[in-house]
Parts: structure tokens; C-alpha cells; sequence
């Protein structure tokens, strides 16, 4: 039985939160092998304090709800081929909704490491990759990423 049958989901549900991605992983690994560019907005693999490491989870938000259940059914327990994993994909929707909910999540989690690119999520308006700073006038806001 699909995942979809198994446990219903509201209308609107677009973020996921995937786990049990192998720690050497990163965010291009991820997309190229299961996030289709299109289908998602946003896609966040946060790093070890050292930056070398993931900490074995990613929130991807995507454009629809249908894409999510889509990519739940698709990948929940199933796993990644790059690297090898002891355990699955165990993928469940996130507590923060959408696009919009995921930047301010980032803003109020900012840290040093944000500043390298390899740490910073993938972000995509209008078929375009976008940086931190250009992303947050998709929220209305100006600035909020720069240091104080």
C-alpha cells in the first residue's frame, strides 16, 4: 500500500522532512539523484558544526502537495544509491510548512556557517537558484541575512 493510503495528509502539506541521509551526502547528491529541479522551491541539508559533515536529515519544500506525497510515496524506505546507508529513508511531513515558514525557520536558526555556500539551502524562484539574501524578498523582507 502506498504511503499516501496508509496515513491521509491535510490539503497544503508541501514540506518534507527526509532522514536517515547518509552523512557524506550533500545537498547536490541529494537533488541530483531524488529531487527533481522543478517540483521543489527549497531544499536544506543542515551541516556538522564543522561544516565537513550533514547531520543526516533535509527539509525540501515543494511547489505543490502533490509533489510532496509524490516524493513521499516514491522514496519513504527506500534508500539512497551514492553512498551506502545502514538504514532507509524515513520521510514524514515537516512541522514548518512552506516556503515562506522555512526562511524565517533559517533566520531565526542563523549561524556562522550559513555564510559558506556549501551550507546555505538550495532556493529556487521562477527556475532561478537564488542566495539567502535575494531569497528573503520572496518574504517581503530586506537585510535580514547580512551580519550585524
Amino acid at each position: 500500500m502506498p504511503v499516501s493510503e496508509a496515513k491521509p495528509h491535510r490539503l497544503g502539506m508541501t514540506t518534507v522532512m527526509v532522514r536517515n541521509i547518509p552523512v557524506m551526502y550533500t545537498q547536490e547528491m541529494l537533488v541530483s539523484e531524488c529531487a527533481d529541479i522543478g517540483t521543489f522551491d527549497f531544499l536544506y541539508l543542515p551541516r556538522s558544526g564543522n561544516g565537513q559533515t550533514n547531520l543526516t536529515y533535509a527539509f525540501i519544500n515543494f511547489v505543490s502537495d502533490e509533489h510532496a506525497l509524490a516524493f513521499k510515496d516514491q522514496w519513504h524506505k527506500k534508500r539512497l544509491t551514492q553512498l551506502v546507508a545502514r538504514k532507509p529513508l524515513n520521510i514524514s511531513f515537516g512541522d514548518v510548512q512552506g516556503l515562506r515558514a522555512n526562511l524565517m525557520q533559517l533566520k531565526k536558526k542563523k549561524n556562522r556557517l550559513m555564510e559558506a555556500r556549501q551550507c546555505q539551502p538550495i532556493i529556487i524562484q521562477n527556475g532561478q537558484h537564488l542566495t539567502l539574501e535575494q531569497s528573503w524578498d520572496v518574504c517581503g523582507k530586506r537585510n535580514v541575512w547580512k551580519s550585524q
